[in-house]
């Protein structure tokens, strides 16, 4: 994921007394100052300004923000970011934002950015680093079959992220929640339609640039033609690095399997619309997007949608000569710990003591990771796997755990 082009956007209330400058500040000391464009205002949004330093963080301003008034930023990343990076400049400003206003607020939203231009099979026709490179592949069959897809998919997939999002966030008639445009499935749905028709007019027509129709609302193309890139609009506004992370990683991967050769023509249809079968469709296999996934839909009052109707990690999952790859071996040290990892985020969200024990953390400012290891060791052994040993406990990313458990008692 590192080596494509991604990028988000955090719509957020700063404290009370809290400067741009001063967020701006802490933001370089926290990544770096050459990867933060310096400024004690907040940047027009899309000014000239912004768009000459889309390789820098930027603090900006933002129309749909006026809830807040004069302490409502945008914090964009450059648009070469890394995940780490996300986490090392949220973490060394979240004092900075008022997150209990925005937990309470249904303005502001996190936006990604994915490069689609710049995948690999796409990118050795023409030069996505070009207005004339752009120009051209925005035109090609292969950048508008994609665009297509995408929209299938999240389409037929919408009720399982709107159980993923809050309320103010699912479908709805607003620019950021505005559902796909319908023609998408009923010219898939429907390959003699009208739609249909359409659909493969504008596919053949060398003259009409992608979106066949898509811009705006919870996926937007409206930028393709100028960066090369897709945003996905419909996740609320959240300043937790646990969230942000899984939701990037998501949306990623709804984008790369829709170009990917060998999983590109996997039909969404032939799956159930369930957390399950999202993530079989994603070939996420028993992963902690899964596992986060179902505790959100669990969290919004989705439990059918999350019910838990096992896991096939090879569907869909071929290799060039079509030969199926094998599953994940459990015998091997990842796996088991990625199995004790997920148990024990999972066994602190459901377990009555461990989750009151974990409130109480919070309550105190002791959520610390060694308060966290040390109150995880009492969780019933009937809720984690079995045969793990000490060695692979004291292996465990104990700080992603903290982040992880930091969004179970802080869902936003």
């Amino acid at each position: 994921m590192s080596k494509e082009i991604f990028g988000i956007e955090l719509e957020v209330p700063l404290k009370v007394g809290v400067t741009v400058s001063q967020f701006t500040r802490q933001l370089a000391a926290s990544i770096g100052e050459d990867k933060v464009y310096q400024t004690s205002v907040r940047v027009g949004y899309h000014s000239t300004e912004y768009n000459n330093a889309v390789d820098l963080w930027r603090v900006a301003s933002d129309g749909s923000l006026g809830a807040w008034g004069s302490r409502g930023i945008e914090v964009v990343s450059r648009r070469r970011t890394s995940l780490e990076e996300v986490a090392i400049a949220m973490a060394g400003t979240e004092h900075l934002v008022d997150k209990a206003l925005l937990a309470r607020s249904t303005c502001g939203g996190h936006h990604v950015h994915i490069g689609l231009l710049h995948f690999s099979a796409i990118k050795r026709s023409y030069n996505p680093e070009t207005t004339n490179g752009i120009r051209k592949l925005v035109r090609t069959k292969r950048v508008k079959k994609i665009e297509i897809k995408i929209h299938e998919v999240y389409a037929y997939f919408q009720p399982v992220i709107n159980a993923l999002v809050s309320q103010s966030r699912r479908t709805g008639n607003r620019a950021y929640n505005r559902g796909v445009n319908a023609a998408y499935l009923d010219a898939k749905n429907h390959p003699t339609s009208h739609n249909a028709d359409l659909k493969n007019e504008y596919l053949n027509n060398k003259n009409h640039a992608a979106p066949w129709h898509g811009n705006r609302g919870v996926v937007n193309f409206g930028r393709l033609g100028s960066y090369g890139t897709v945003e996905y609009r419909q996740h609320q506004g959240t300043y937790s690095v646990a969230t942000v992370t899984n939701w990037v990683k998501l949306m990623h991967r709804i984008t790369s399997r829709c170009w990917v050769q060998e999983t590109k023509d996997i039909d969404p249809a032939d799956y159930p619309i369930t957390v399950d079968g999202f993530a079989d469709f994603l070939g996420l296999g028993a992963n902690r997007v899964r596992a986060w996934m179902r505790r959100r839909a669990n969290h919004f009052g989705y439990p059918a949608i999350a019910r838990e109707n096992g896991v096939n990690p090879s569907v869909g999952v071929r290799v060039r000569n079509s030969e199926p790859l094998q599953a994940p071996n459990p015998r091997r040290d990842h796996h088991r710990r990625d199995e004790l990892y997920q148990a024990i985020v999972l066994a602190c969200g459901n377990h009555e003591p461990a989750y009151i024990a974990l409130m109480a953390l919070d309550e105190t400012n002791t959520f610390t990771v060694d308060n966290i290891k040390e109150l995880c060791g009492n969780i019933p052994n009937e809720l984690l796997p079995d045969g793990y040993t000490l060695r692979l406990w004291d292996a465990l990313n104990w700080q992603s755990i903290r982040n992880e458990l930091t969004e179970v008692i802080h869902r936003d």
